[in-house]
């Protein structure tokens, strides 16, 4: 991703559930993904693919070109 802004807003609710994730890529808000397991959003200016695979008690949020 070379020197292109990335990030992850988490969004959740007064309770802090979890809601969605809002991506930015490429300096660019390209949406949004909600915290399910292999939910994936793909930046259609670099084409990576950012996805969020939920474990027992913690989530990853990956990054792959």
């Amino acid at each position: 991703m070379d020197h292109k802004k990335l990030d992850y807003r988490i969004n959740f609710r007064e309770n802090s559930q979890i809601i969605s994730i809002e991506i930015t890529c490429c300096d660019k808000h390209i949406g949004e993904i909600r915290y399910k397991d292999r939910e994936s959003k793909q930046c259609p200016d670099c084409g990576a693919v950012h996805t969020i695979k939920i474990q027992h008690n913690h989530f990853h949020i990956t990054c792959s070109e």
